[in-house]
């Protein structure tokens, strides 16, 4: 299971690398979200035993960023709605940017965690 957790978390941050190189200015900062999934992936590939409390703590702060990008493509859709009621708004679609990749990247959160939940021991164990 660690070893599909990786390539997981290598698959999104390729499809995020192009995202964070958008905005050109922000870009070194922005890369740091990739470049630590990578590192993550890295460590789960080698089966590390203490990537797992790494990992939960991770994906609990991104959910953190994912409900932010949500909440801002929100904003942006109200803000367009405002500006179209005075004559404007013709980019108010792109509301739903942030909200899709908050949405999905919050879903990866959210399976990475029920996955990567602590083993519990079973009762019959010894």
């Amino acid at each position: 299971m660690s070893r599909a957790l990786a390539v997981a978390h290598v698959a999104i941050a390729i499809l995020l690398i192009p995202l964070t190189l958008v905005p050109i200015t922000l870009a070194p900062i922005l890369l740091i979200g990739p470049a630590w999934a990578i590192l993550l992936a890295r460590r789960l590939w080698r089966r590390d035993p203490a990537v797992i409390r790494t990992l939960r703590r991770t994906h609990v702060v991104f959910l953190a960023i994912d409900a932010l990008l949500i909440w801002y493509g929100v904003w942006m859709l109200r803000a367009a709605e405002a500006s179209a009621a005075r004559g404007g708004g013709l980019l108010g679609g792109f509301g739903l940017i942030p909200i899709g990749l908050g949405a999905v990247l919050g879903c990866f959160s959210i399976l990475t965690l029920v996955v990567a939940r602590p083993l519990q021991p079973s009762a019959g164990s010894v």
